[in-house]
């Protein structure tokens, strides 16, 4: 059993890893107990993946410390009793660390690297809600995406991502213009639809608005953390409306997910 040990800690490691970035992602969601529950998880796997090397190695200085002041103390006596060269011989040598076996290091380099790869893939993916968030998010139609229309477009393959129909509101489009003329800066909405959420807000700074939105078009609240990933399928106001700073509201979806426009 004790060889094994080593590859239990390690493989607490990982799930200790997990569990932090599950906790990250609660608390960017705004869950915070789901987040504490995940915190908890957390601090019990670490201990049981470095708890023990810790403990050894305060024993371990502990020690070296001890036998350091034995030696100043028997120094100290020598040398009262007349003996200068025991009185000033070499301290001890500290004791050398365990060595980590090969196999025990290339599996924790292997459970590093499946955690980095999964904190990658979620955060390219757009850190996707949690699974309790499930219930409160709009239900999903078997369409594809067409901007500016109110019934789904027919699916040309099976591929097709299933999300909702996004139309622009064109009520909001009043308010946000009687907004925006009361702000002290303003532009012209200008047509970004089928572009990528980059491409779209640099377009809206170069219309003369710095600040836009954009909010996941499934209802499913994926961040969008690479905007050259996503692709606006909806924006309010309407293009040629009268916009301030922070009223460009983008609705986007994952560039997999987008068929295209008409």
């Amino acid at each position: 059993m004790k060889p094994v040990v080593p590859y239990l800690r390690v493989l607490a490691g990982l799930f200790a890893g997990v569990t932090l970035w599950l906790a990250i992602v609660e608390i960017i969601h705004g869950n915070v107990a789901e987040s504490l529950i995940q915190l908890l998880f957390f601090v019990g796997l670490g201990y049981l993946a470095i708890g023990k090397p810790l403990r050894d190695r305060h024993a371990r200085v502990e020690a070296d410390r001890a036998a350091l002041a034995a030696r100043a103390e028997a120094g100290h006596q020598a040398f009262l009793a007349g003996d200068r060269s025991a009185a000033f011989a070499p301290p001890p040598e500290p004791s050398p660390p365990p060595k980590m076996r090969r196999g025990v290091l290339i599996a924790a380099l292997v459970a590093a690297a499946f955690v980095l790869i999964g904190i990658i893939g979620d955060i390219s993916d757009g850190l996707d809600a949690p699974s309790g968030n499930d219930a409160t998010t709009t239900p999903q139609t078997s369409a594809r995406v067409t901007p500016g229309s109110t019934t789904p477009a027919p699916s040309a393959t099976s591929a097709a991502a299933t999300v909702p129909v996004v139309t622009s509101a064109p009520a909001a489009v009043s308010t946000t213009t009687a907004n925006a003329a009361a702000a002290g800066t303003s532009a012209v909405m200008p047509d970004v639809e089928c572009m990528d959420l980059q491409t779209a807000q640099d377009t809206i700074q170069a219309a003369g608005v710095f600040y836009s939105r954009s909010v996941d078009a499934t209802g499913e609240g994926r961040m969008q953390v690479q905007d050259r990933n996503w692709i606006v399928v909806g924006q309010q106001p309407s293009a040629g409306a009268v916009v301030g700073e922070g009223e460009a509201l983008l609705s986007v979806v994952k560039e997999v997910e987008f068929a295209g426009c008409r």
